[in-house]
């Protein structure tokens, strides 16, 4: 039997709410996550609001009255992008500073992918290239060489630091943040209302869909 675009529907909204779920514990307090937990962030921020058909454009098709805002500083709000005597920094990247409050205003998905939030022999180092380096040279999802501008730098470091310092991919830990803070009110639309099959799913006593993901999920959640 083929799928419908409710199934289809219904599958998203639940892998968009246990991956927002997953980037969230890993970002609790990114000083004390290992390098791995860390790196595993970057896939779940490429499959969100990278991929060339992210699940938060899939989820929201059919919500599109929830906001979506990020908010975040950008590296040149942060720091000087020389160092020393005048020269261009040869490395920095982003920390919790770059975590977004109330003030920043709002970026839509593309502005916040476009941001600066670091910088690599004079290179900058965009949300949307230090998620997919992680993703694709640091084995987030492949493992692979770097060929970005950037990217050769990062990749240099990276063995020096490991199991000294979970150093700059920590950055993934402050950005998973920013993406989670900014689909909760997706995430909560879904939750007090899902996409439902009408011949499979109604509401039992409790006001829960029967053989329906959410059940499963809020009894989980709730319990623990």
């Amino acid at each position: 039997m083929a799928w419908g675009i409710g199934e289809q529907v219904i599958l998203a909204e639940w892998l968009f709410v246990e991956t927002v779920d997953d980037i969230r514990r890993r970002c609790q307090d990114p000083a004390m996550q290992t390098r791995y937990e860390l790196s595993g962030i970057a896939p779940m921020l490429r499959k969100l609001v990278i991929d060339d058909a992210p699940l938060l454009h899939t989820v929201r098709a059919a919500r599109r009255e929830v906001p979506v805002d990020f908010r975040i500083h950008s590296w040149n709000d942060l720091e000087d992008r020389l160092a020393g005597n005048g020269l261009t920094r040869y490395f920095g990247i982003g920390d919790e500073r770059i975590v977004g409050d109330p003030d920043p205003s709002p970026l839509t998905l593309k502005q916040f992918l476009r941001t600066v939030i670091g910088v690599a022999e004079g290179n900058d180092l965009t949300v949307k290239s230090v998620i997919r380096y992680y993703s694709h040279v640091e084995g987030g999802v492949h493992f692979g060489i770097p060929k970005e501008p950037g990217e050769p730098t990062l990749s240099t470091m990276s063995p020096t630091l490991l199991g000294h310092s979970t150093g700059q991919v920590q950055i993934l830990g402050h950005l998973g943040q920013i993406v989670a803070d900014a689909l909760e009110p997706l995430r909560r639309s879904i939750l007090s209302q899902p996409t439902i099959h009408k011949l499979w799913h109604s509401k039992d006593d409790r006001g829960l869909f029967l053989n329906h993901w959410t059940t499963e999920y809020l009894e989980r959640t709730s319990a623990g």
